[in-house]
């Protein structure tokens, strides 16, 4: 018998209504803190992908390194992303809508689900690690955020991204399609790609209550590795902040997930006092 269970559940975002798939991996003999709650940590996916890419499973079963310290995880897919519903509106320059109605949504059904449970971490991935630390900004009700290879300078990344063809195609219809060979199409429009360029990150400055660790490969070819020091800057005025930048890791940590996992497993179990 293994030592969790996963369990999958749909929740309906507050605004606009998507239907957000998830999993619950729950542990069998969960940590209990002496307030009697169970500790559940976020774990969120990257740009066009979905809760079970990549590191993201194996993440939710090692996330604890103590026999005594489990913690509960919930993965979940972005509306328009996976499961989830919503794929006409997802928005390529739609960080905010993802921190504010479907992250959001989630953080407040698992408070509501069950007083016990107490949201411990968030835990995001390339677009989601720029997303978990807008949501540290709009609300910082998460004692400790982990952002894995998240862009800081969103103006960047567009050009090298997207081929001659589609940007000739966005200049000339306002909007291109992008195929992908496991998850379907996805729009880009010119006024999300404004969006994203618009973005200010500065903000995150703001944050006080968390505790943040920023990871970065030093092999990653799609977030220059310049980002995590701004991060880091911008990021002195919180509970606590780290950067850890990992040899011969790329942007999908491949071959280097053990490695990453150690890393945050030793992060999330700090204290959070």
């Amino acid at each position: 018998m293994t030592d969790f269970v996963e369990e999958p559940f749909t929740i309906i975002s507050s605004h606009y209504q998507h239907k957000l798939s998830c999993i619950f991996h729950r542990k069998r003999f969960p940590y209990i803190d002496d307030q009697n709650r169970e500790h559940v940590v976020i774990i969120c996916h990257g740009y066009m992908s979905h809760k079970n890419a990549l590191f993201l499973p194996q993440l939710s079963r090692n996330i604890s390194n103590s026999d005594t310290n489990q913690f509960h995880s919930v993965r979940f897919d972005f509306h328009g992303c996976g499961e989830s519903t919503g794929r006409d509106e997802w928005d390529y320059g739609g960080y905010e809508d993802e921190a504010k109605d479907d992250l959001r949504c989630v953080v407040e059904y698992l408070r509501n689900r069950n007083d016990k449970y107490f949201i411990r971490g968030l835990i995001g991935h390339s677009r989601a690690g720029t997303t978990a630390l807008l949501y540290a900004l709009y609300y910082d009700d998460i004692p400790i955020i982990v952002n894995i290879a998240g862009r800081y300078r969103l103006e960047r990344g567009i050009n090298e991204r997207f081929s001659k063809q589609q940007l000739d195609k966005l200049e000339k219809n306002g909007s291109f399609i992008i195929c992908t060979r496991d998850d379907g199409n996805f729009r880009i429009t010119r006024e999300a790609i404004e969006r994203r360029k618009s973005l200010d990150l500065s903000q995150i400055e703001k944050i006080r209550h968390a505790k943040v660790l920023s990871i970065w490969g030093d092999q990653d070819n799609v977030v220059p590795g310049d980002d995590i020091y701004l991060y880091n800057e911008q990021l002195k005025n919180t509970k606590k902040n780290e950067m850890i930048i990992v040899s011969d890791a790329n942007h999908c940590f491949i071959g280097k997930e053990r490695e990453l996992i150690n890393i945050i497993q030793q992060w999330i179990q700090q204290s959070i006092e």
